[in-house]
């Protein structure tokens, strides 16, 4: 099986690029994951998986570093592109071509001191305004469990806006969901930012992150993706 899995590796690197045309990779600026550092460099742990893995199978890629929400439209428009890092949802799993998992990540409902909120469970969270960034994990997630736009929800374009919300206008919101190493460097980043309480961490199923692609995209695309994974893992 090993020797099957190598020999399709090579043949598969050794076709030309032509042969699949150039892939479209949409991402976001994603502390602690992909990002760009101080010195305007795009990096992060899973933007170098990725990059390895495209290198390693001979694809030729265009990077496209958007607000989700444009990036997560983006990848649905165009059948020959993939994003990351997705997480995999039961809503979505019809809607992608799942590659490659990334990495995990730990996300909280998180709440200012001052609230004193207490949760049990998601669906006590209903009882409060909860801001989640557009097509986010969080945003499809609580509307699967029958959270409402405009009664429980408050959708914000971008995390910049989320944050600039939590400062400015605390009172039009209660919680916001965040992964915990994003709320983390962010602080870091920025002193400004709010502290905020934990209040309610996700189940670990909800919180895996993929590299995916539009379901058009070619078989043969596909397996050369994948060969570059199983190459660079």
């Amino acid at each position: 099986m090993v020797n099957r899995l190598a020999a399709l590796y090579v043949l598969l690197c050794l076709m030309p690029i032509s042969a699949f045309g150039k892939l479209t990779v949409f991402t976001e600026n994603l502390s602690g994951f992909q990002y760009y550092n101080e010195h305007g460099k795009f990096v992060g742990p899973n933007f170098d998986k990725v990059h390895r893995a495209l290198s390693a199978a001979n694809i030729d890629y265009e990077l496209n570093v958007l607000g989700w929400s444009l990036a997560y439209n983006g990848v649905l428009r165009d059948p020959n592109a993939c994003i990351f890092s997705l997480a995999r949802l039961p809503m979505r799993e019809p809607h992608f071509k799942w590659v490659a998992k990334l990495s995990h990540f730990t996300a909280y409902f998180y709440a200012l001191p001052e609230k004193q909120i207490q949760l049990e469970s998601i669906l006590a969270a209903k009882e409060y305004k909860t801001a989640v960034i557009e097509n986010n994990f969080s945003h499809h997630y609580l509307t699967q469990h029958g959270f409402k736009l405009g009664a429980q929800l408050l959708v914000i374009e971008n995390v910049d806006r989320l944050f600039h919300i939590m400062k400015q206008r605390k009172h039009v919101l209660d919680l916001i969901v965040l992964n915990e190493k994003q709320y983390k460097t962010q602080r870091e980043i920025d002193k400004t930012t709010p502290e905020l309480s934990k209040v309610f961490k996700f189940k670990q199923e909800a919180t895996s992150l993929y590299f995916a692609c539009n379901t058009k995209i070619s078989d043969d695309m596909i397996t050369k993706l994948k060969a570059g994974f199983e190459a660079v893992n």
